[in-house]
């Protein structure tokens, strides 16, 4: 049994929060909690779907890895995102591996639990087709991006990504568990590619790397950087 901090969770989740009370109870009442240790892996790519999962607290990676092994990271999911929506209703194995980049606190829904639920609330499919369209619409911009954005157009799109504008209206900054090796397997790059281009950025002025912080200082360049058509 899910405690109700994981309860007010779920139902702060806009594809939960439209459930009546009926199906949001059934859904509750087959849900658990699990923990992770940091870089412990949650599920792997090829394996059959354990089921939905929510995250509670921590932060998880999504990613594919290639024969050779090389690593593209395809999402970071934070508290209140959720993951490994598709195989619950193609049927097919995970498309992604996951790994707890901090330890971790997940809420899981078991597949039987879901495909029964549906089974008896059709209607509770169609909460997932946003979120579905939304997944979409993420893998298609990163196509785009490896297919027509050069790797210092990617860092800085990245970088206005992570960053964080404080109200104060300081220079934005970003402080993250992410590696730069992470970054890296984000942007689709070596970590000596971003780690020269990050170093270009510093003695362009763009930004100015303190220990495992980012900090951007003109914010106007990476967005020319991002979009330098416009």
């Amino acid at each position: 049994m899910i405690d109700i901090t994981a309860t007010h969770l779920l139902k702060s989740i806009p594809c939960f929060n439209s459930f009546n009370s009926e199906v949001l109870e059934r859904l509750l009442g087959s849900a658990r909690e699990q923990s992770f240790a940091k870089e412990e892996t949650i599920l792997l790519e090829g394996d059959p779907c354990p089921g939905l999962f929510v995250v509670k607290s921590g932060l998880v990676k999504l990613y594919r890895t290639s024969l050779r092994g090389d690593e593209q990271i395809m999402r970071v999911v934070s508290p209140g995102g959720c993951f490994e929506c598709a195989p619950l209703f193609d049927g097919g194995p995970n498309p992604v591996s996951a790994q707890a980049l901090e330890a971790s606190k997940m809420i899981v829904i078991p597949i039987a639990s879901f495909e029964s639920l549906v089974s008896s609330y059709p209607e509770v499919a169609l909460q997932f087709v946003p979120i579905l369209a939304m997944r979409l619409r993420d893998l298609l911009n990163t196509v785009e991006d490896f297919s027509f954005r050069p790797v210092p157009s990617r860092v800085a799109k990245l970088l206005l990504q992570l960053g964080e504008r404080p109200d104060d209206g300081s220079v934005a900054s970003t402080s993250s568990p992410l590696t730069q090796q992470h970054l890296a397997c984000v942007v689709g790059c070596s970590r000596q590619v971003l780690n020269s281009t990050l170093q270009e950025l510093v003695k362009e002025g763009i930004i100015k790397i303190e220990k495992r912080r980012i900090i951007v200082l003109k914010p106007e360049a990476l967005l020319e950087l991002t979009y330098p058509e416009l």
